[in-house]
This record gives structure tokens, sequence and C-alpha cells, in this order.
């Protein structure tokens, strides 16, 4: 559970992905870092921004976003969706339980180790 503030909540990461659940109605926050807290580098994966109309890969909370998709609808306030990210050979992937096919991809050219993850929602 998170509340509805952009502050991140951290766990351990796993070796090479996570993998999730989301009820909420927008706004679903996950950061991936080497170290505790932001910092940089650092990934963000924001799903269902924007009234949960895309979703986006940030670096290093700089704008431009690094990849972006229309994913109208992709959350739900009322039931819980799942997902993945995994991180493999410098390329995050992100996509959808049940889905073997990534929505979201980026090659991450400046490869750091993943050894924790953020998670917050707001708005």
């Amino acid at each position: 559970e998170t509340e509805d503030k952009l502050e991140y909540t951290w766990f351990p990461a796993g070796q090479s992905g996570v993998v999730f659940r989301i009820r909420a109605p927008n706004d679903a926050h996950i950061t991936l870092t080497s170290t505790e807290g932001e910092s940089d580098p650092m990934l963000e994966v924001f799903l269902g921004g924007w009234s949960n109309s895309k979703s986006v890969i940030r670096k290093n909370r700089t704008k431009p976003d690094v990849v972006e998709e229309p994913t109208p609808g992709i959350l739900n306030a009322g039931e819980f969706r799942g997902f993945w990210i995994r991180w493999t050979d410098n390329v995050i992937t992100v996509g959808r339980e049940g889905e073997a096919a990534a929505f979201l991809s980026y090659d991450n050219s400046d490869a750091f180790p993943v050894n924790f993850i953020g998670v917050c929602t707001g708005w």
C-alpha cells in the first residue's frame, strides 16, 4: 500500500526483474536505482500517468522522457492489474502480467546495477 503522495517506498531489487500488481486510478510510479533513495542514476517508470492515458520511462528525473506509449485505461481503481519490469543486458522492458511482449522498452546505454526499487502513487 502507498499513500496518495509522490514519496517512494523502497524495497531490495531482485536479480533481473520484478512482478507486481497495482490497484489505482492513475499514476503508479516505479523507480530503479543502485542505492536506496532518489539519486542519479535512476530510471522511473510511470504507469497510467496523465489521467491514465499514457506510460513512460524517464531517466534521472529529467525530461524529455526516454520512452512514451499511449496506454489509455491501463490502471483501474477497482481491481488489481499485474505488470512486470525486467532489466537484462542494459535493456529495461515493461509489460503486462500474462503477456510476453513488452509495451515499453529502453536500451539504457548508461547501465547501472539495479539494487533497489521504489514505488509510489500520486495525484
